[in-house]
């Protein structure tokens, strides 16, 4: 038995889901605060993991391709981040 789907919800774009469309201003605003929320958090902690990963490669702990990996997944985090702070 899987995850249901419907439970979903797309932080970054409410519209999408279907439940937000007959909403009121204030909720919809509360949903994009919540991605923005989201979308920092998310931010942080690839800032966070890349600071790790860099000090834990310099001691040979972690390979150079887990490094890159990590700047790649920080540089989808810091667009996801622009691209709400655009929608605010």
């Amino acid at each position: 038995m899987g995850f249901p789907a419907e439970s979903l919800v797309s932080a970054g774009k409410p519209d999408q889901n279907g439940f937000m469309e007959n909403e009121s201003t204030l909720e919809h605003e509360t949903a994009l605060e919540h991605a923005l929320d989201v979308a920092r958090a998310n931010h942080k902690q690839a800032q966070k993991l890349l600071d790790q990963a860099v000090a834990a490669n310099a001691s040979g702990d972690v390979p150079d391709q887990r490094v890159e990996q990590l700047r790649g997944l920080l540089a989808l985090a810091t667009e996801d981040l622009q691209r709400v702070l655009r929608e605010q």
